[in-house]
């Protein structure tokens, strides 16, 4: 079984739009459903909760819900995107 840290990729836009994505979530108060987040990032839903099952990506549960803490999220976006990441000619990048 492939890992999600090894094989899966954000979009493009998640690259370009880092730092407008990060402000985003920093400003956000309340915890994002799976569907918001993946909005935002430009992913599927399925994405999102995938890469929450492996521990790739910050989450939380209340009850069965899996939940994302805007502020853990964006942190976690500035240490897997550095912002010269836009100048790279490839498009997507490995997470």
């Amino acid at each position: 079984m492939k890992t999600l840290t090894t094989f899966s990729v954000l979009g493009g836009d998640v690259i370009r739009g880092n730092g407008r994505i990060v402000k985003e979530l920093e400003s956000r108060k309340d915890a994002l459903k799976a569907g918001e987040l993946a909005q935002l990032l430009g992913v599927t839903k399925q994405h999102i909760y995938k890469m929450a099952a492996q521990n790739v990506m910050p989450s939380f549960r209340i009850g069965r819900a899996v939940r994302f803490d805007p502020a853990e999220v964006a942190e976690w976006l500035k240490r897997k995107i550095p912002q010269s990441a836009s100048s790279w000619g490839d498009n997507r990048l490995a997470v």
